[in-house]
C-alpha cells in the first residue's frame, strides 16, 4: 500500500513539523468535534428538562451507564490507534493497515456482545444500580435505545481513532457536524412537534450515529484509504489481537471504572432523591463544557507520541506531552471562567418554573465540581502520554485509585456523617485532586527514568549527524 502525496506530507509534518503548530493543527478540529459531542448531551438535557425533572434524572442516570458501556469500544479504539500509529510513524504502512482492520473487527464483535447483554438484562441492571423507581418508569425505553446506539458509537470511535492516527482530523470534524445536525433536527421534531418523550431523544442519537457508521464503512473499505479493510485479510490472529488487547484491556477497564464510578455515585446519590441526581448531573454537565474541549488534546497527544516513538524520537514524544498540557490547561481555564461568568444565564435552561431550590442545589454541587475541570485535564494529558508509550496500566491504576480509594469511600463516610447533597460535588473535587497529585508523582519518576536510561533503544538526547 502506497501513501498518497497528501498523506505523505501529513505524516512528515507530524514527525518533523513545529510541534506547537502540529498539535494545534491536529487538535483544533478535534476540539470543535469535542464541543459538538458535548453539545449532544447538553441539548438532550435541555430538551428533556422541558418534559420534567424525573426525565432529567433518568437521562443523567442512564447516560453514565452508557458511558461505562462505551468504555469497551473506546478502549479498543485507543489500543488500535496506538499500535497503528506506531507502525504508521515507522513507515510500515502494510502492518498499520492490517492492525487497523483487526481493531475495527474486534470492536464490532465486543460491542455487539456487551450491548446484547445490557439489552437482555436492562431492567435488572437499573434495579441493581439502585435507580429510583421514577427513573426506571420514565427512562427504560431511553435506556434500551441508548444501549443499542453504543454499539454504533463504538464502531465509529475506532474509525475516528484511525483517522486521528493518519492526522486526518478535519474529516472527523466535518462528518460529526453532519451527524450532530441531523441529531438536533430530529430531536427538535420529536420533542416539540411530535410531543414525544425521552425515548425519541435517544432514537435521534441512534439514527445519526447509524448514518455516521455507514460513512465510516465506506471509508474503511475505500481503495484510497491507506488503512483499507480487505475481507480476505480479516483474520483474528493472536499475533495481531494480543498487542492491541495488551493496551486496550487496561484502557477500557480504566475508562469503564471511571464511568461506572459516576454510575455508583449516582446510585449513592439516590438517597437524596431524584432531584439531587438531576442537579448532580447538570452540575457535571456544566463543568464538562470546558473539559470536553481541553481533553481532546489527550487524543491528539497519544497519536503524535506513538508516531514519534515509531520514528525513534523519544525527545519529541516527551515534548508533545509538555505542549499538549499547556494548550489543554489554557482551554480549561478559559472555559471555566466563561461558565462561571454565565452561570446565571445557563441555569434557567435546566430549571422549569424558576425552581429556586433546584437552582441552589446545582450551584452548591457545582461550587466543588468546577475544579475538576482543571484536575481532570492534567490527569487526562498524563495518562495520554503513558498510553502513547504503551503503559496503559498506569491509566488503569489511576482510575482504580480515583474510584475505590479517593471517591467512593469518602462519599460513604460523608453520608454516614449525614452530610447533605453537597457531598456529591466535594467527593468529585477531592478524588480528582488527589488523583492528579498521584499522577504527577508517577510522571516525575517515569521522566527521571527515561532521562537517565532512555526508552527501549531510544535516548532523550539523540545525536545529530
Amino acid at each position: 500500500m502506497q501513501l498518497t502525496e497528501k498523506a505523505k506530507k501529513r505524516r512528515l509534518y507530524i514527525l518533523e513539523g513545529n510541534l506547537w503548530k502540529v498539535i494545534l493543527f491536529l487538535s483544533t478540529p478535534l476540539a470543535i468535534y469535542g464541543l459538538f459531542n458535548y453539545l449532544y448531551g447538553f441539548f438532550d438535557l435541555v430538551l428533556v428538562s422541558t418534559i420534567g425533572s424525573h426525565e432529567v434524572a433518568s437521562v443523567v442516570f442512564i447516560d453514565e451507564i452508557k458511558s461505562a458501556i462505551m468504555a469497551f469500544g473506546g478502549g479498543i479504539a485507543v489500543g488500535g490507534t496506538v499500535i497503528v500509529a506506531r507502525f504508521y510513524g515507522a513507515g510500515q504502512i502494510d502492518e498499520a493497515r492490517k492492525h487497523a482492520s483487526i481493531a475495527f473487527t474486534l470492536v464490532f464483535l465486543v460491542s455487539l456482545s456487551v450491548v446484547l447483554l445490557t439489552l437482555i438484562f436492562g431492567r435488572n441492571i437499573l434495579l441493581l444500580l439502585n435507580a429510583p423507581e421514577e427513573v426506571i418508569e420514565t427512562g427504560l425505553g431511553y435506556f434500551y435505545i441508548q444501549m443499542a446506539s453504543t454499539a454504533l458509537m463504538a464502531i465509529n470511535s475506532v474509525f475516528i481513532g484511525l483517522e486521528k492516527a493518519k492526522g486526518n482530523t478535519t474529516s472527523i470534524l466535518i462528518l460529526n457536524i453532519i451527524a450532530m445536525t441531523i441529531k438536533l433536527i430530529l430531536s427538535l421534531i420529536f420533542v416539540f412537534i411530535l410531543h414525544q418523550g425521552t425515548t425519541y431523544v435517544a432514537l435521534a442519537t441512534l439514527i445519526s450515529q447509524g448514518l455516521l457508521m455507514v460513512i465510516a464503512l465506506f471509508v474503511m473499505f475505500g481503495k484510497s484509504n491507506p488503512f483499507q479493510m480487505r475481507w480476505h485479510e480479516i483474520r483474528l490472529k493472536s499475533s495481531y489481537i494480543m498487542p492491541i488487547l495488551a493496551i486496550s484491556i487496561p484502557v477500557f477497564t480504566g475508562k469503564f471504572l471511571f464511568s461506572f464510578g459516576k454510575v455508583l455515585v449516582n446510585s449513592m446519590a439516590a438517597v437524596y432523591g431524584p432531584l439531587a441526581v438531576a442537579a448532580f448531573g447538570i452540575a457535571m454537565k456544566l463543568g464538562g463544557a470546558p473539559g470536553s474541549i481541553s481533553l481532546v488534546f489527550e487524543e491528539s497527544e497519544t497519536s503524535i507520541v506513538s508516531q514519534n516513538l515509531g520514528n525513534h524520537r523519544l525527545d519529541r514524544a516527551m515534548k508533545t506531552f509538555f505542549i499538549s498540557h499547556v494548550y489543554a490547561l489554557i482551554v480549561a481555564i478559559i472555559g471555566l471562567i466563561l461558565i462561571n461568568h454565565y452561570m446565571d444565564q445557563l441555569l434557567p435552561l435546566f430549571t422549569q418554573n424558576q425552581d429556586v431550590i433546584f437552582k441552589e442545589m446545582i450551584k452548591d454541587i457545582y461550587f466543588w465540581e468546577k475544579f475538576s475541570t482543571l484536575t481532570s485535564t492534567s490527569i487526562a494529558i498524563i495518562t495520554g502520554l503513558f498510553i502513547g508509550f504503551k503503559y496503559s496500566k498506569i491509566a488503569l491504576l489511576l482510575n482504580v485509585v480515583r474510584l475505590f480509594v479517593f471517591r467512593l469511600p469518602l462519599l460513604w463516610i460523608l453520608q454516614e456523617m449525614r452530610i447533605g447533597y453537597v457531598a456529591l460535588g466535594f467527593v468529585m473535587f477531592y478524588s480528582n485532586l488527589a488523583t492528579m497529585i498521584l499522577a504527577f508523582i508517577i510522571l516525575f519518576i517515569f521522566y527521571h527514568r527515561i532521562h537517565s536510561f532512555g526508552y527501549m533503544d531510544m535516548d532523550m538526547h539523540p545525536k545529530t549527524t
